[in-house]
C-alpha cells in the first residue's frame, strides 16, 4: 500500500504540516493491518445522465456539458469496519489514525478507479460528485446502489439514515464531458464549502 502520507496528515487535521514521527510510525503500523486483512472492492456502470440531473441543481450544473457519465462504488469491505472498531476499544489513538488511513486510501482507490477507466477519442472527465456533495441529497444514496446493484454484487447497504455499510465505503459520478477543460482530478475544486477542514488544497 502506498498512501500519500500528506493526505493522512490533512484528514488527521494537520494540514499541510507533516505528522509528527509517533503519529506517523502509528499510520504505517495501520497501513500494514489493514493491507494484510482487507480487500477492497470496485464496480462502476456508464450511463446516460439525464437519469441524475433532475435530482439536484448543483449536479445538473456539473454535468451541464456532459451526456453521459460513470456512476461507481467502492469499499474496503466489513474487515475495516472490524478493525477499526477493535482499535477504538483497545486504542483510541491508533483508531483516529486507522479512520484517516482508510480515508486517505479510500481516495486513492477512487483515484486509480477513475484513471482506469477507458474513454473515447475526446472524451474527458469531470472531477467526482457524490451524494451528500452540495444539493445532491444523501436521500438518493440508495438509488445509487440500486443502479449498480451494489448489494448483490458487494455488499453495500445502507443504515436507517443513509449512511453506507461497511462504513469504509463510497459512492460518486463522474461526468463525460467533450471540453478538455473539463478534466481535473481536484475532487474539492467544485465544492462551495470553503471552511471544510479536509478541504484539499487549490
Amino acid at each position: 500500500m502506498k498512501l500519500d502520507r500528506q493526505e493522512i496528515a490533512r484528514y488527521l487535521g494537520y494540514g499541510r504540516t507533516p505528522m509528527p514521527p509517533e503519529v506517523s510510525a502509528l499510520a504505517e503500523t495501520c497501513m500494514g493491518e489493514l493491507e494484510r486483512a482487507v480487500i477492497p472492492r470496485s464496480l462502476g456502470r456508464r450511463m446516460a445522465v439525464r437519469r441524475f440531473t433532475e435530482a439536484s441543481r448543483d449536479l445538473a450544473h456539473h454535468l451541464r456539458h456532459c451526456e453521459e457519465a460513470v456512476l461507481y462504488a467502492i469499499t474496503l469491505g466489513p474487515q475495516a469496519d472490524l478493525l477499526l472498531r477493535r482499535w477504538s476499544v483497545r486504542d483510541v489513538a491508533k483508531a483516529a489514525v486507522g479512520q484517516a488511513v482508510c480515508a486517505a486510501w479510500l481516495d486513492q482507490l477512487a483515484a486509480d478507479y477513475v484513471e482506469g477507466l477507458e474513454l473515447g477519442e475526446g472524451e474527458y472527465l469531470t472531477p467526482p460528485f457524490s451524494p451528500g456533495y452540495g444539493d445532491w441529497s444523501l436521500s438518493h444514496q440508495q438509488e445509487v446502489l440500486d443502479l449498480l446493484d451494489a448489494t448483490r454484487r458487494m455488499g453495500l447497504s445502507l443504515t436507517g439514515a443513509g449512511m453506507l455499510v461497511p462504513e469504509k465505503s463510497i459512492t460518486a459520478l463522474v461526468g463525460i464531458s467533450d471540453r478538455q477543460e473539463e478534466s481535473c482530478g481536484q475532487k474539492c475544486m467544485r465544492c462551495n464549502k470553503k471552511d471544510c477542514p479536509f478541504r484539499s488544497a487549490d
